[in-house]
């Protein structure tokens, strides 16, 4: 009789969830619910190249739908922090949404499924050799080879200084305003070692993109773009070349032979943006010296500004 008493409690407390972790007393067997009954509610968030994590739904639904709360704190807990990732040569760091993961895991439901983890790229370090320009003023060329380099292209900033068109006379004719000279819109506008009337100047993106994609390289212009899509590219993995201010001034002014008037500053120069840091600041490649550099936002973008906001990009 007392044998068959506890066992009888024992099949009570079974029936009415008296195991605590939801699980049949020894001796018992719970039981078993068909594949069609108890289907896989599993979640699989995919992560970086071949990498995924695996959540299991069924302690996170209350009453049939998801609870956001412990779905979230599941996310968190299943998430790395951050994915180094290689686009070519760049390294890229990403650091994951958990946030916005949740989210994106919260409308697939209940039953499961694959969603896609949520990244930001917060850094970014993009392979370049250092190059110091060859002449005082083709500081373009040496930026060009420090790009294309940056796209697996060598080619020397000697020879694409002599692929470059060039724009107007030598030196430029006459005084004044009513000089005329070359249009840097159209091709290089004086002498690479500087020196003659006016000491040289220098190209803009046109004619530098011209000459990237003979040597089979296309570059997208980012003249006058946002700083931030400036950024946004650095962030692909992707180098910019940008021209910059050195000085704010001195500025002059002449006449290309088209007619055109030419207004130009003096302190123009070019770098090429490698990266990226964590902190927000930029990598940069200055041939004037052959050095790298580490510049504020505030910093490229004051100089940047005085030239145009030229720029292009791999």
């Amino acid at each position: 009789m007392v044998a068959l008493a506890l066992s009888a409690i024992a099949v009570t407390l079974w029936l009415f969830g008296g195991s605590s972790r939801g699980e049949a007393p020894a001796g018992l067997i719970a039981p078993q619910r068909s594949a069609a009954q108890a289907p896989d509610r599993t979640l699989r968030i995919v992560l970086a190249r071949r990498r995924e994590a695996m959540l299991s739904l069924t302690p996170l639904t209350r009453q049939g739908q998801l609870d956001s709360r412990a779905l979230h704190a599941a996310v968190e807990r299943a998430l790395p922090d951050t994915a180094r990732l290689r686009h070519g040569d760049a390294r890229v760091v990403y650091r994951y949404d958990t946030s916005a993961t949740a989210r994106a895991a919260l409308a697939v439901g209940p039953d499961g499924g694959i969603v896609t983890a949520v990244r930001r790229a917060e850094s970014a370090t993009i392979a370049a050799p250092v190059i110091r320009q060859a002449e005082r003023n083709t500081c373009e060329t040496a930026a060009l080879s420090i790009l294309l380099a940056t796209a697996g292209v060598r080619v020397s900033q000697e020879r694409l200084q002599r692929q470059l068109p060039r724009s107007g006379p030598l030196d430029p004719r006459g005084s004044g305003s009513e000089r005329v000279w070359g249009d840097p819109e159209l091709g290089y506008v004086g002498r690479g070692s500087g020196g003659g009337a006016a000491g040289g100047f220098g190209v803009y993106p046109g004619p530098v993109a011209a000459v990237a994609k003979r040597n089979g390289t296309a570059l997208s212009d980012l003249t006058r773009a946002s700083p931030r899509r400036v950024y946004r590219r650095l962030l692909d993995g992707r180098a910019v070349m940008a021209w910059v201010g050195l000085s704010e001034g001195p500025y002059d002014e002449w006449r290309s032979p088209r007619g055109r008037r030419v207004r130009v500053n003096f302190g123009e120069h070019t770098v090429v943006l490698t990266g990226v840091r964590r902190d927000g600041s930029l990598r940069i490649v200055n041939p004037l010296q052959g050095t790298v550099e580490i510049w504020s936002r505030r910093k490229f973008e004051a100089m940047w500004s005085l030239l145009g906001r030229r720029a292009l990009s791999t």
